[in-house]
């Protein structure tokens, strides 16, 4: 009897590797970038403000973290037949 697990990997596990990886370049700019830096269609822009948002860089470091999660949940062992 073998009992081998095939991990398999869904279009779910990429899609939440996908926002894992867009939510982290959006909380590196938020870290690294003034408020007036920011681009305009991101939230806490304003003109002439010097104000970092790092609450909102914790955010998405915190939305990367459960995207993470979520692929991990998303790849579980292949289930096979055993007749």
């Amino acid at each position: 009897m073998s009992t081998s697990s095939k991990m398999t990997f869904r279009a779910t596990t990429a899609a939440c590797l996908v926002v894992a990886i867009a939510c982290v370049i959006v909380a590196i700019v938020y870290f690294s970038r003034t408020a007036d830096a920011l681009p305009g269609f991101f939230p806490g822009h304003q003109a002439g403000s010097a104000h970092h948002h790092t609450k909102h860089g914790i955010a998405f470091v915190a939305l990367a973290i459960l995207a993470l999660i979520g692929a991990w949940f998303t790849t579980a062992p292949a289930k096979t037949s055993t007749t």
